[in-house]
């Protein structure tokens, strides 16, 4: 009796596979980390892989993809709107389409700890429904830099208006562990304390002790030790955009940031090394490899 018992077990879950396969759509969510702090950015990738033998066409409607997000305990994030997914594409058969769909406006999952997510593909042709395997991520609280105290500035109004009172932010630094090293955040808030924007700068070494000041246009410049010898500087405007970044290095005297007398930030000292990380990109008439002529230009 156990063997017949055991065969059937065997038979139903083979014809549960081969229905699967029968299908001939897949989906699978990845992701390119697992690892966030509060608000930043959750990027993940669907893949939908065609081979029913008939082409298929998505995006129709602003339903044919939905995310649901967990959290350890089980409980759903609070969902608070759609996540755009509206786009019309067809996927021929032995095709597969890779779509980039970022959660974070639309799902409430500030809280520390560890979270999973599905995406189910809807297909209304024949009135089914196919979810991915989960995948996780962490969400995990910055250290705000005991060094640099957070900015608060007045956005520049537009040219031609006055007598209107600037709307308030403020900018800040946070480090994070992610795997084995440490990584520098860019913050960007609101008067009331609310994100707007947040993302890594660059990794930074334990010792690393990063400078910031705020430019008569409220940008916002950063220079932080990555390496042994080895230091990257940023420019952002006050729309959390990044302007500038560079790679420079510790030669006779350290890079530091230093002010003009129009205003301006320049970076001082060590020597600028032009790389392919380089905003704005560098031209086709600079090496990525080669040192620049005058590193202590912006």
């Amino acid at each position: 009796m156990k063997q017949i018992a055991l065969s059937l077990v065997l038979l139903f879950g083979l014809a549960l596979s081969v229905h699967a396969q029968a299908n001939g759509v897949s989906v699978q969510v990845t992701m390119t980390q697992d690892q966030f702090l509060p608000d930043e950015d959750v990027k993940v990738v669907v893949h939908v892989t065609n081979l029913s033998g008939q082409p298929l066409t998505f995006g129709q409607d602003n339903k044919w993809v939905d995310f649901s997000i967990q959290s350890e305990n089980t409980m759903p994030a609070e969902k608070v709107g759609n996540v755009p997914v509206a786009g019309v594409f067809t996927l021929e058969s032995a095709q597969v389409a890779n779509k980039t769909y970022n959660l974070t406006p639309y799902f409430n999952y500030r809280k520390p700890g560890r979270y999973r997510v599905v995406a189910t593909v809807n297909l209304p042709q024949w009135n089914k429904q196919i979810s991915s395997k989960p995948v996780f991520f962490m969400v995990m609280n910055g250290i705000t830099l005991a060094n640099v105290p957070e900015i608060q500035f007045g956005v520049p109004t537009p040219e031609g208006t006055t007598n209107v009172a600037p709307e308030v932010r403020r900018y800040s630094l946070q480090k994070a562990s992610y795997l084995s090293e440490l990584k520098l955040y860019f913050r960007l808030s609101d008067e009331a304390g609310k994100t707007l924007r947040i993302f890594p700068l660059d990794r930074m070494v334990s010792f690393s002790q990063p400078e910031a000041q705020i430019d008569r246009f409220s940008n916002f410049h950063v220079i932080s030790q990555t390496g042994a010898k080895t230091f990257t500087y940023c420019e952002i405007n006050p729309f959390g955009q990044i302007l500038v970044r560079q790679t420079h290095e510790y030669t006779g005297t350290r890079p530091t940031l230093s002010r003009d007398t129009t205003g301006h930030i320049l970076v001082t000292g060590g020597a600028r090394r032009v790389t392919a990380r380089d905003l704005p990109p560098p031209t086709a008439a600079i090496s990525a490899t080669t040192q620049d002529a005058e590193p202590n230009k912006p």
